[in-house]
């Protein structure tokens, strides 16, 4: 009989473990749910956003805080040295990994340059070869319209001319440094993504330029902290002579 018992028990923690499973509520999963998290049985609601749609009333599924620190490892879960982790084409760690999501509460510092050294706090998924940021607004933005100086035509002999596009950009999203910044909210100091809540660094952005006019200026390139060099070719372009350049949000 106690061998009878004890089998008994261990069929139903096997079955347990391979079932779906609800925490929360006494309520069955939905159908494609292997773990549902809901305090309230929902039946019939009338829409995806109704009222009648809430499942849960005391709070939701909270991510485990980690610190980051390479875009293309699996640290501090493991180690670099691990011997998976080193023969990781054999063993497949990386891709087994597939779909982890952590709440990163790491920020790289402005000086940060090493693109998988930087990190903003938020969620972020593994997708089996590096860390993704959970991000569903744009990840580019125009610059508004700007005065690029044309001081003088730049002679072959001269140096480039340049000029900052980041601090441009520093300079119209905030009202402290543009004295043409006016808002029908007066609490608005800032254009600034609200899962951010403030500007993007340097060592955040990309600087892209689709189209300058070529009778103007010559650009010959842009740095990686957004400082653009360019000869003048001519210090009276026609009024329509403009300057397409976008902010791409690095990954």
């Amino acid at each position: 009989m106690k061998h009878l018992l004890i089998l008994l028990i261990f069929l139903c923690c096997y079955t347990l473990i391979y079932s779906q499973v609800t925490i929360g509520a006494k309520a069955e999963p939905e159908r494609a749910s292997l773990l549902d998290l809901k305090t309230e049985d929902v039946t019939t609601p009338i829409s995806t956003a109704d009222q009648t749609n809430v499942t849960s009333m005391k709070g939701g599924l909270s991510l485990p805080r980690v610190h980051l620190s390479n875009r293309f490892t699996l640290e501090p879960f493991i180690a670099i040295d691990d011997i998976e982790w080193i023969n990781a084409t054999v063993s497949k760690i990386k891709e087994k990994h597939a779909g982890l999501t952590v709440y990163n509460i790491y920020e790289s510092p402005e000086q940060e340059t090493g693109k998988n050294k930087i990190f903003r706090q938020g969620t972020y998924t593994w997708d089996g070869s590096k860390w993704r940021e959970t991000f569903l607004g744009r990840r580019f933005f125009a610059c508004p319209p700007f005065n690029l100086p044309l001081p003088y035509i730049t002679e072959s002999s001269e140096e480039d001319l340049t000029f900052d596009v980041y601090a441009e950009y520093e300079k119209q999203f905030t009202k402290q440094q543009n004295g043409k910044f006016i808002s029908s909210n007066n609490t608005i100091e800032m254009i600034i993504p609200k899962s951010l809540e403030r500007l993007y660094k340097r060592s955040e952005l990309d600087f892209v330029i689709t189209y300058y006019d070529q009778s103007v200026l010559t650009i010959n390139g842009i740095d990686a902290n957004g400082v653009m060099r360019y000869r003048v070719l001519n210090h009276a372009p026609d009024s329509d002579a403009f300057i397409n350049l976008f902010f791409v949000i690095k990954e």
